[in-house]
């Protein structure tokens, strides 16, 4: 779709169970029904050509999301995103733990001493900080959130189509969605 329409693509890290133990917990301990829940992500994933697999963590994001905040700022975002989302939702990986992520920072070529860096300085976490601020003031309670031009919000994982049909839109002047 950035071929077809002019789009600005920016991450923000919210965390969403904060109360997640550090090094993340069993998912059936926090979703007793977690397997019936993938089972149907699964599903609805499949028909968009996005894959899932069953998960057996369910991880403290923060200092996955401090290091994307990183990443946004070496114009890495995306690719960190990416692979993150895919060692989360495909390969089961705990990025709860910095061993892991360092892993993932690496494959997109963020250095492990970057990655160290991230975590002495207060700066991501400050940055997370007011993402939750943001959030707040925008009613966000969930993710994914696409706000779209600064006027729409749109809450959960939506078919290519249905962006196609609100870029349209906006290229024609609506403003009903």
């Amino acid at each position: 779709m950035k071929k077809e329409y002019d789009i600005e693509l920016l991450h923000r890290g919210f965390e969403i169970h904060p109360e997640v133990p550090e090094d993340g917990m069993p998912l059936t301990d926090y979703f007793p029904n977690a397997n019936q829940m993938f089972e149907q992500l699964k599903a609805m994933g499949q028909s968009y050509g996005v894959e899932f697999n069953n998960l057996t963590m369910m991880p403290n994001t923060n200092k996955a999301l401090q290091l994307a905040e990183y990443a946004t700022t070496v114009n890495k975002s995306t690719e960190f995103n990416t692979a993150m989302y895919k060692a989360t939702f495909v390969d089961d990986i705990n990025i709860s733990l910095i061993s892991e992520l360092k892993k993932i920072a690496i494959s997109v070529g963020i250095s492990e001493t970057e990655v160290d860096q991230v975590y002495t300085s207060s700066k991501y976490k400050d940055s997370l900080d007011q993402n939750k601020v943001y959030c707040r003031e925008q009613n966000i309670t969930s993710v994914p959130t696409f706000i779209i031009n600064d006027q729409i919000s749109i809450v959960g994982a939506q078919s290519p189509d249905r962006f196609k049909d609100i870029f349209k839109q906006l290229k024609n002047g609506s403003t009903t969605f």
